[in-house]
């Protein structure tokens, strides 16, 4: 799929025998703390009822076409990615660019930085600096 790193942008990353969809919270920029540039991105988990979850921002089939059971937005593993680094394992095909995060989606997830108890301080720190516009 083409495009690269941007907001409401959808990132497949490998974790185990699987994929995992992060959506990405805003275009790369140049981060002081790391001296490089970066972008903030979320996981999205599927959700079991019998393992303990964020209940922050719940997504079902419909929301992204990646998503076919319901998930969760998994604040407490969003991250703060190098953007060179990410390239590198696209050009290598470690990571796969999926669809893009529809606006009101999107919305719902970031509106969840500013409710979930999970969201670190960094995190919540970088978001409020670079991912709200």
């Amino acid at each position: 799929m083409p495009g690269g790193i941007l907001r409401k942008g959808s990132l497949l990353i490998p974790s185990g025998y699987t994929d995992h969809l992060y959506i990405i919270c805003c275009d790369p920029v140049f981060y002081p703390k790391k001296t490089k540039t970066c972008f903030l991105a979320v996981n999205i988990s599927s959700l079991k009822l019998d393992i303990p979850y964020d209940r922050t921002c719940i997504l079902n089939c419909g929301d992204h076409p990646f998503i076919r059971h319901p998930s969760f937005v998994f604040y407490g593993r969003a991250d703060i990615f190098g953007s060179v680094t990410v390239e590198q394992h696209m050009a290598a095909g470690d990571i796969k660019i999926h669809e893009p995060c529809g606006d009101s989606v999107f919305d719902r997830i970031l509106s969840g930085f500013d409710i979930s108890p999970h969201v670190t301080l960094e995190i919540r720190n970088f978001y409020k600096k670079y991912c709200i516009n």
